[in-house]
């Protein structure tokens, strides 16, 4: 078992941080500066280490000693139940951000602190080798869509969801960055528009306590052109976690899989991109956002105009020119 400077040294390499910048006391995601998406990657890496890791007890982590602690406690028991095999995370796009006030415009990512999907892994690739491996048997069988990950699943969005939709629609947390920008519709305006201008959504549910976490949506397709818009909120108890793009991750997928879309936008406040900048392109080898659009002084929060940007994951994230 690694010693706790040990231990902190690999946490180091793996993120691509200094040693010198990782102590017991530092915070994930204040300290070390870890995005949703960086941060599931770390999820990901420490369970992997063989941590007995629950989504309750990664919720709970906030600290690199924390983290070191699980991981003292060593893996779980022969006779545990074991957790759906995670979905690939290698880069994805897009966190938790904001959206236009209705779904005529930009709906983006909400959430203090998610995230997105990637085009790498078991989705695409898996698909293409099943059915690779379906023709050369003489068989039309295929996978179906995945829907669960390690922690998070999509649910369909039935009339007894719309409680909490609505709840986490205006929530002070989330409302400000969601759909109504802030404002406050009425429980029958808010029934009324919830599939207005929608393609396809889902409630994100937590697999280990089955309790409604999120929303994802796609919404405002264009089939002619091959393109359309996908946003997602997560409750504020998720903040800083990375959680949320396991879950925009299988959306991202689900979406790709049903329609012939090129590409998927996503747009989201300025303020908002920190969150996820591990998932651009230009920062990062992995990624699979591209920044498409900036759109100057679109946004008014908190006494001042903020840029939209427009961000875009493409159906081969490898190659951004399949256009």
């Amino acid at each position: 078992m690694l010693r706790q400077d040990e231990f902190e040294q690999l946490i180091a390499r793996k993120m691509g941080l200094a040693d010198s910048a990782i102590a017991g006391g530092s915070r994930l995601h204040e300290d070390l500066g870890l995005d949703s998406f960086r941060l599931l990657e770390l999820c990901l890496y420490v369970i992997e280490l063989g941590v007995d890791l629950s989504e309750a007890n990664w919720l709970e982590i906030e600290t690199v000693g924390e983290l070191y602690h699980r991981y003292r406690a060593g893996p779980p028991a022969a006779d545990s139940q074991p957790l759906p095999a995670a979905s690939a995370v290698s880069a994805v796009p897009a966190g938790i951000g904001v959206g236009a006030a209705s779904l005529d415009g930009p709906a983006g990512l909400a959430g203090p602190g998610l995230a997105g999907p990637g085009m790498a892994g078991p989705g695409m690739a898996g698909a293409a080798a099943a059915a690779a491996a379906s023709a050369a048997a003489g068989s039309l069988a295929l996978p179906p869509p995945r829907f669960a990950g390690r922690f998070l699943r999509l649910m369909p969005v039935l009339p007894a969801s719309t409680p909490f939709l609505y709840e986490l629609a205006v929530t002070p947390e989330i409302g400000f960055r969601w759909r109504y920008r802030g404002s406050v519709p009425s429980y029958p305006q808010f029934e009324q528009e919830l599939w207005q201008g929608v393609l396809t959504q889902f409630v994100i549910e937590s697999i280990e306590t089955a309790r409604p976490v999120g929303h994802a949506i796609c919404y405002n397709p264009e089939f002619t052109l091959g393109y359309a818009y996908v946003g997602a909120a997560i409750s504020a108890d998720y903040t800083g976690s990375g959680l949320a793009v396991e879950a925009l991750d299988l959306f991202v997928r689900y979406v790709f899989d049903i329609w012939p879309f090129r590409k998927l936008y996503f747009e989201v406040p300025e303020f908002n991109y920190p969150q996820f900048a591990g998932a651009d392109r230009e920062k990062s080898a992995g990624g699979a956002l591209e920044l498409e659009g900036r759109l100057r002084r679109h946004d008014f929060y908190r006494g001042r105009y903020w840029d939209r940007l427009i961000l875009a994951v493409y159906r081969d994230s490898t190659d951004g020119d399949a256009r």
